[in-house]
């Protein structure tokens, strides 16, 4: 059977949250140099590999430096100022969600125009159940995006649920419906914020925004849901990295 994205979190990641705690609470200070590799890997019962992840996503996050030849050092107790998410698995965004929190703004069916069909990679007329949310980083009072998800009617059960901590509209409906995601293909772009979702997103009107669309599919490659997400300039960032494989 395969693993579901609900799974207890990788231990890089269990790793890296619990590095980050010890920063914020100024176990480790700024300038301060983190333990060893070894060190961590006995103090944590992980491995060399986890280790060198956890620290990765926190150098991606802006909080940890390198030094050749020295070692991995603090520069900063918060991320940059952003949101970070280092996102290159369905799991990897299932840990993204678990660090928000979800408000429902609106609610409503809706039929898709020329121009939202589209958008949504479906035929004219066709029917979506609409749910309007803003995204906030836990315990902040500040959104870090606006978010506009539709899903299939037949998926409605999920409303009572959509609003909270943790919030990951795709697990609820694999809660309630059985509905596996198998695929999410995403589009990022570039747009400008609606005077009224500025106001929802306590920025300027017309501000430059990140535009992110996700397209989630399940079995059969039959779109089950699209979600899409506007993060207002400086409040996040993406962390993505790439490896290649040479033939020896």
């Amino acid at each position: 059977m395969a693993r579901s994205p609900h799974a207890a979190s990788p231990r890089y990641q269990q790793l890296a949250d619990a590095l980050l705690r010890d920063i914020e609470n100024g176990k480790y200070r700024i300038g301060a140099m983190l333990p060893p590799e070894l060190e961590l890997c006995e103090q944590h019962g992980v491995s060399r590999h986890t280790v060198r992840e956890a620290i990765r996503r926190l150098v991606d996050m802006g909080l940890l430096g390198r030094r050749q030849g020295v070692g991995t050092h603090v520069k900063a107790r918060s991320g940059r100022g952003r949101f970070v998410a280092s996102l290159g698995s369905i799991a990897d965004l299932f840990q993204y969600t678990q660090r928000t929190r979800m408000k429902l703004i609106d609610e409503r069916p809706v039929t898709a125009d020329d121009k939202l069909a589209e958008l949504l990679h479906c035929k004219p007329q066709q029917t979506w159940l609409k749910f309007e949310t803003c995204r906030y980083p836990l315990g902040k009072p500040v959104p870090l995006c606006h978010m506009e998800i539709y899903v299939v009617p037949a998926y409605g059960a999920i409303r009572d649920e959509i609003e909270g901590d943790g919030v990951w509209v795709y697990g609820l409906v694999e809660k309630h419906y059985g509905e596996h995601i198998v695929e999410v293909q995403q589009e990022v772009g570039t747009a400008a914020t609606s005077p009224r979702i500025a106001g929802l997103l306590h920025c300027k009107p017309h501000a430059p925004a990140l535009h992110v669309t996700r397209y989630y599919y399940g079995r059969g490659e039959r779109l089950l849901s699209v979600s899409v997400n506007l993060y207002p300039d400086n409040r996040f960032r993406f962390a993505t990295r790439w490896r290649l494989e040479w033939d020896q």
